[in-house]
């Protein structure tokens, strides 16, 4: 209800590769990736859980989705000869913080614009990261969890012309 219906690709890769690995990890978990929206669809799901049960639900739904995204790139992560773990690589290991989570609700527009924005961000990574991959085992997945952060962004967007205008 939340994803495309669309089958994803075969999670493998061409062979284990080092810069790959924290390519993928700033998509699993950095502060626009898969782990983030999650923490953040979470707590706007919580929170509008009594004043907007209707885009409360479907946030929660869409960061089901969102945790499918960050199994497949958990698990290329493996397959590259990884660790899953909630950091990005830049010298050392930068931990994710749910400080990077927008706690901003003073209304829903505020919300919903956030989360179209975060959305886009991700699509916008996604891409640069395929440009720098050359495993088209990888980049198929890619492509296919960008089409349901499209699609995020159209039912996201629909609540917004619905609530906010």
């Amino acid at each position: 209800m939340y994803s495309i219906d669309l089958p994803y690709p075969e999670i493998k890769v061409k062979e284990k590769n080092s810069k790959y690995i924290d390519l993928i990890l700033l998509n699993y978990s950095s502060a626009i990736s898969e782990f983030d929206a999650i923490a953040q669809y979470t707590y706007h799901h919580i929170a509008l859980t009594y004043s907007n049960k209707e885009i409360s639900d479907t946030l929660c739904g869409i960061s089901i989705v969102e945790m499918h995204h960050l199994e497949i790139l958990g698990k290329l992560i493996i397959l590259l000869g990884g660790e899953p773990g909630y950091w990005i690589n830049n010298k050392k290991k930068h931990y994710w913080s749910s400080k990077l989570v927008n706690y901003d609700l003073s209304s829903i527009k505020d919300i919903l614009t956030i989360d179209i924005q975060d959305e886009k961000a991700a699509i916008k990574q996604y891409k640069e990261t395929i440009t720098k991959i050359d495993d088209e085992y990888i980049n198929a997945i890619l492509k296919r969890i960008i089409l349901d952060e499209e699609f995020h962004i159209q039912i996201l967007m629909n609540f917004y012309t619905k609530y906010v205008k």
